[in-house]
């Protein structure tokens, strides 16, 4: 969308229209500016009107500055912070100078996620997304004249345009979702045998750019990309870790949330949002240097709503401690950083603590013959106790529920003392 000729970035006026009976919103403004910035454009002015109603857009006289910024600005790009309808883009780009496109903040959040996505799936998912938000706009961008007609004995390859293009995006639409209803079942199929092990999943879930993968990387020892920008993680990361005082687990790296995320893109990456609804705990990460941190967390409490995942357990991590006097933080509250590591050991054993319903804990009495039950608590348990004897181990163990009856039958003592 926005780098010409590789060089020369778009230059953009951002317009806000803004509900009058409300106080304006300059954090909305600025994290659309910053997505404009995201998807390689360059804000170069800005207009505003407060309006009653705000599916009416801007007004003549709005219009009217707007075009003359435009003008003076050299701008060839107008972003609207509000979502257009087809008929409201068409009735403000009639009012700007020819060359100049109108775009929402949507097309801006699909173009970054067009730029960001490197695996099959998350083309896959983009593309959907961006079809299905162009196919009800196509008559706001006309036909060809010649190809026009309509009525009986005008189909086929006499057709117009429009129609063509209409039938074409349904077609890809219907082979993309195909596409993405065998990649979700794949992960259906994955997630059924992480059940039968009995290996529970962290989802990491928050505001786009509050640190998740930075984190990410701090707790699983992976170089997966971490950056200061919007949206850098689009496919999921998974990866399997050991939890202090807990045993194994998966973690996984999600697409950050931002406000009024797209409905298009909720729908399209629903294999992925799938992987936050299955979790079996959510480590929601916060940007505790944030002062807009509340409004991104009611962002980010909205699409995990929206996904079915809302009443998940949840384990709060506030980022960034290293900015934040410890006078300022609130209490009870879990804070790390990157930078120092404060924070993160308690991090890890605040995970084992969440997950310890996950884990039921046993003593047995292992003896150095028995090679099959050795090879069960090395591949089903965690040690967290161990007394050597002549004959083998006493073995204070965390097991997963399927596999306790096995362990019953060389259990020597339950967690609270009693004889098995």
């Amino acid at each position: 969308m926005v780098i010409k000729g590789g060089f020369m970035p778009d230059r953009a006026i951002l317009v806000s229209v803004m509900d009058r009976r409300h106080p304006v919103d300059r954090n909305q403004v600025q994290e659309t500016a910053g997505l404009v910035a995201a998807a390689g454009g360059l804000v170069v002015d800005y207009e505003s009107q407060q309006r009653s109603d705000l599916r009416r857009g801007l007004g003549k006289g709005a219009l009217e500055r707007l075009n003359q910024k435009v003008r003076d600005q050299s701008a060839n790009l107008v972003v609207s912070d509000i979502d257009l309808s087809p008929s409201m883009a068409a009735h403000w780009a009639a009012a700007l100078p020819s060359e100049t496109r109108v775009v929402d903040r949507t097309q801006v959040i699909l173009d970054i996620f067009a730029r960001r996505a490197t695996s099959r799936e998350g083309k896959l998912q983009v593309e959907l997304a961006q079809l299905r938000y162009l196919l009800p706009r196509l008559s706001a961008l006309g036909t060809h004249p010649d190809r026009a007609g309509g009525g009986i004995g005008t189909r086929g390859p006499g057709e117009t345009a429009l129609e063509l293009d209409r039938r074409r995006i349904r077609t890809r639409i219907q082979v993309l979702q195909d596409a993405l209803n065998r990649v979700s079942a794949a992960r259906q199929t994955r997630r059924q045998k992480r059940h039968d092990r009995e290996i529970p999943v962290v989802a990491l879930v928050g505001y786009t750019n509050v640190g998740k993968s930075t984190l990410f990387n701090r707790l699983t020892g992976d170089v997966s990309v971490a950056a200061d920008a919007l949206f850098v993680t689009l496919d999921p990361t998974v990866r399997k870790v050991v939890v202090p005082n807990f045993g194994p687990a998966l973690i996984f790296d999600t697409v950050g949330f931002v406000d009024r995320l797209p409905h298009t893109l909720v729908t399209a990456f629903h294999a992925t949002l799938d992987e936050v609804r299955e979790a079996n705990l959510l480590l929601e990460v916060v940007d505790g240097s944030d002062p807009h941190l509340e409004q991104h967390r009611q962002a980010t409490e909205h699409v995990l709503q929206e996904v079915g995942a809302g009443e998940l357990p949840r384990l709060v991590v506030y980022t960034q401690s290293d900015k934040v006097p410890v006078a300022q933080r609130g209490s009870g509250q879990l804070w790390v950083s990157a930078v120092t590591d404060e924070g993160i050991d308690e991090l890890r054993h605040a995970l084992g603590q969440n997950l310890s319903a996950w884990r039921q804990k046993l003593t047995v009495f292992a003896p150095w013959s028995d090679s099959e039950l050795w090879a069960a608590v090395s591949r089903d348990a965690t040690i967290l106790q161990r007394h050597d004897g002549g004959n083998g181990a006493t073995l204070t163990i965390l097991v997963p529920p399927a596999r306790v009856a096995y362990f019953n039958g060389y259990c020597t003592l339950d967690s609270s003392g009693s004889e098995c």
